[in-house]
């Protein structure tokens, strides 16, 4: 499902910024605020992916010492980055809640479209949140292994 989401609003930032980008140059008439519902959808676009990119563990990484590490150390190592991601995108998931609390308390919205922030900072710090309860199942799943129980 949110892979899906992903994908659509993905495809729809493209139709968008193409039919912005002709009207600008060939008719001298881009979309009336694209650029705010481009910045919306970009948000959507990278809190829909993060807690499936942190599920199937698909975060870019550099494999430049793994060579060195032993197997063993190694099923440790992935055991304290997920720690620490777990706890990063914790930290993340309720600072936007609090950020999402504050834009609807005081109503703010988008300077030209009067697009309210609020249900967008909800839902990324719940896609925030989704990310840090798959970071933890997997902090768990490594955990098991390293400690030889898996």
């Amino acid at each position: 499902m949110l892979g899906s989401i992903a994908a659509l609003d993905l495809a729809a930032m493209m139709l968008l910024t193409f039919t912005d980008v002709m009207g600008r140059k060939f008719f001298s008439s881009p979309i009336y605020g694209a650029y705010e519902v481009t910045e919306f959808m970009m948000g959507v676009l990278i809190f829909s992916a993060l807690p499936l990119v942190t599920a199937r563990e698909d975060h870019v990484t550099i494999d430049v010492f793994d060579h060195f590490i032993t197997p063993h150390i190694g099923r440790w190592q992935r055991v304290a980055v997920n720690m620490i991601s777990t706890c990063v995108l914790a930290v993340l998931g309720w600072r936007l809640w609090v950020l999402a609390a504050s834009h609807l308390r005081t109503n703010e919205v988008t300077m030209t479209l009067h697009i309210p922030h609020s249900p967008f900072t909800h839902l990324f710090a719940v896609m925030a949140l989704l990310a840090a309860v798959a970071s933890l199942v997997l902090t768990l799943q490594h955990l098991r292994r390293a400690r030889g129980r898996d």
